[in-house]
């Protein structure tokens, strides 16, 4: 912790020290500080590989353009929120990126109930925010943090493979999943209908398709409702008959479609150019992407991601905070960050300018298509916030595990996920 301390104050004190040399003004270095017209703000994330390079990226554009004299100032930090907690107000850091799984552990600390909801350009443009990335952040009708982009869960698919077995992705309900999954599948030939990674969304994503009501009103889970019920069977089904293959190694999936021997496969849109340079490298066929079905049609869509909140006490520091946090909400910021990082934007007008630009490749167009769908026709779902506690991913694990297996009760398994999950609930 004290290292943490100490590089705080170093940051401030070398800065102070460049200004001194700079404009031959005297610091106090006793109690580092810098003029009354300049500003450091200090960001706090956990990202690593191309997030952390975006935002380094997006540090320096700021420090180069902004004309508010402030200087952001961008630092990798593991338990962040725990560091935050045992650290004094003047040497915690102004803003943090955090997921919808932090967001409760931040309002019990009282960190972020005095944070004004939005910065001003935000309010007048919140039109174009997309309402499942205000809905990630918002509690009780106040937005806690800037959603900084956005990823769904898809189906990627072999397009001649299933075509050949009459499978229409556009009209598909669970009943044709489950027969293409199994009529895709040949164990001689080392051919599998479907791929999940073992992994608690999997069975999310799926129970989300479903039309399972994931969040009851009063904030509890209610996913082993009617439609979670039977959800649960069509995996059963499909992967109790080896029509579908969970598998623990993420890489599996990817390769495995690339090379044809799956069909089709459930993932993250964070891997999209990871896949189609998997299936360049395999049997070079023809990519397609799709929402999950449902029990009559395509079904809803979950989406998650990142957060920047507000962490600065009140005052000159969280103003300065507030107009980093409204510049990264602008277009310039926005349009970097997506290139950089492949999250899609939280802004419709830069989906709608994306798809009118030109050579843009049909898997993409594809899944700018499925947001702006998504909006218009309201059939997404926010992640849910009090998913990731222990108990209700391994739940949710398990639950996904136990339907390869053949039982007569595959929906006891979601009742249980259920239960645990509502363990961690605070309405």
């Amino acid at each position: 912790m004290s290292q943490v301390l100490n590089r705080h104050i170093i940051l401030r004190l070398i800065f102070s020290g460049l200004l001194v040399l700079l404009t031959g003004c005297t610091v106090d270095t006793a109690e580092p500080a810098l003029p009354p017209d300049k500003h450091i703000v200090i960001l706090w994330h956990s990202f690593s590989g191309a997030e952390s390079r975006a935002l380094q990226m997006l540090t320096d554009q700021f420090n180069a353009d902004n004309t508010q004299n402030i200087i952001l100032i961008t630092e990798y930090q593991q338990d962040i929120l725990t560091k935050i907690e045992a650290t004094a107000a003047e040497h915690r850091p102004d803003l943090v990126v955090l997921w919808p799984k932090d967001l409760q552990a931040y309002l019990d600390a009282g960190l972020l109930g005095a944070t004004p909801a939005l910065a001003p350009t935000i309010r007048r443009e919140r039109a174009d925010l997309l309402p499942m990335a205000a809905a990630l952040y918002t509690v009780n009708g106040t937005m806690q943090a800037l959603p900084l982009g956005l990823l769904t869960y898809l189906m990627y698919y072999n397009v001649d493979w299933i075509a050949d077995l009459d499978y229409t992705p556009a009209t598909a309900t669970w009943d044709d999943w489950q027969r293409t999954a199994c009529a895709a599948t040949n164990p001689l030939g080392g051919q599998t209908g479907i791929g999940l990674p073992a992994q608690a969304s999997s069975l999310l994503v799926l129970l989300t398709s479903g039309k399972a009501e994931i969040v009851r009103a009063d904030g509890y889970y209610n996913f082993s409702d009617s439609a979670g019920q039977k959800a649960a069977n069509v995996l059963n089904t499909v992967l109790g008959n080896a029509c579908g293959l969970v598998y623990s190694d993420r890489d599996v999936g990817v390769t495995r479609l690339g090379h044809s021997s799956l069909a089709m496969l459930i993932e993250s849109s964070m891997r999209l150019k990871e896949i189609e340079q998997a299936v360049i490298n395999g049997r070079n066929f023809k990519l397609g992407l799709t929402t999950l079905p449902g029990p009559d049609g395509p079904g809803p869509t979950l989406w998650h991601g990142p957060g920047l909140a507000i962490v600065a006490p009140e005052g000159a520091r969280r103003d300065a905070a507030l107009s980093v946090v409204e510049w990264f909400f602008s277009t310039e910021a926005q349009s970097t960050w997506s290139t950089a990082t492949r999250y899609l934007p939280v802004r419709r007008s830069l989906i709608e300018t994306r798809l009118n630009s030109e050579n843009l490749p049909e898997v993409e167009a594809a899944l700018l298509h499925i947001t702006l769908a998504a909006v218009d026709s309201g059939a997404w779902v926010a992640w849910p916030r009090y998913t990731d506690s222990m108990a209700c991913r391994a739940a949710l694990l398990r639950g996904l595990l136990a339907l390869k297996e053949s039982t007569t009760t595959p929906g006891a398994y979601i009742d249980i996920a259920v239960t645990a999950c509502n363990t961690a609930v605070k309405p």
